[in-house]
């Protein structure tokens, strides 16, 4: 008879002669349980697992497992492939639009409050968007403090 262990015990195909099955205990291996040969485990006693003989219970073989070879599959390139820094780029351009959009219309409606003029201050956003492309033709240059005043008037 073939002798197999599994953790340390035992692994038996069929109950050998004179063991029994002990069903105080639930077996660590699926499809196996435990068995003992009639004797405690402190004077001497043995332990092992044997196959289940429960109906439906499939059986296990014990193999060496195969070593398997990667499959590496060619892909075809894409001409419209786009690199992901772009793309995370072009988000976050994005959500940093959406924002400037929230925070230019909270200030409209900031000078709707105080009854401030809006299109003073839209024109004045214009003329500070306008400057950055004349900036970048010459040096750069600061942008003016009175732009950037809390109080439009």
């Amino acid at each position: 008879m073939e002798n197999n262990k599994y953790k340390g015990w035992n692994v038996f195909e069929v109950l050998p002669k004179g063991w029994k099955i002990d069903n105080h205990t639930g077996s660590p291996l699926f499809g196996y349980d435990f068995c003992t040969d009639g004797k405690s485990i402190l004077n001497g006693g043995q332990r092992a697992l044997v196959r289940s003989i429960r109906k439906g219970t499939p059986r296990i073989e014990f193999v060496k497992p195969i070593k398997q070879t990667p499959i590496v599959t060619k892909t075809e390139e894409n001409d419209d492939f786009v690199f992901p820094s772009k793309t995370v780029n072009t988000l976050a351009r994005l959500r940093f639009q959406k924002q400037l959009l929230k925070e230019i219309q909270f200030d409209l409606m900031v000078c709707e409050i105080e009854g401030w003029d809006k299109k003073e201050y839209i024109n004045e956003l214009k003329k500070l968007i306008n400057s950055i492309g004349i900036k970048n033709k010459t040096k750069h240059k600061q942008i003016e403090p009175s732009l950037f005043d809390s109080n439009p008037t």
